[in-house]
C-alpha cells in the first residue's frame, strides 16, 4: 500500500468517524432534551430547599400558620395564593410581549 493511498483511507475512516460522531450527538440530545423538564423541576425543588435552609424563620412562620390555621384551610390558602401568583406572573408576561 502506498502512502497517498493509505493516506487516503485514513481520510475516509477520519469522515466515517465524524459522521457517527454527529449521529451520537443527536441521538445524546434527543435523550437530554427527554430529561430537560424533569431535571428542571428537580433542580427547582433543590433551589427551594436551599432557599429555605438559608431562611429557616420563613419556614418556621409557615408552620406556625399550618398549625394555627389548620391543615384543610392552609392547603386551601396555599391553592388560592398559587393561582394569584401564576395569574400574576402570567400578566406579567402577557404585558411584556404585547409591549403595554
Amino acid at each position: 500500500m502506498s502512502y497517498t493511498s493509505r493516506r487516503i483511507d485514513i481520510a475516509r475512516h477520519k469522515e466515517w468517524l465524524l459522521g457517527r460522531i454527529e449521529q451520537q450527538r443527536g441521538v445524546i440530545a434527543a435523550a437530554a432534551n427527554a430529561w430537560e423538564r424533569p431535571a428542571g423541576i428537580i433542580d427547582r425543588g433543590i433551589g427551594a430547599v436551599i432557599y429555605l435552609k438559608n431562611h429557616p424563620l420563613l419556614l418556621v412562620f409557615g408552620v406556625v400558620v399550618m398549625a394555627a390555621v389548620g391543615r384543610r384551610n392552609f392547603v386551601g390558602w396555599v391553592g388560592r395564593g398559587w393561582v394569584l401568583w401564576r395569574g400574576w406572573r402570567s400578566l406579567g408576561n402577557w404585558i411584556r410581549k404585547s409591549g403595554v
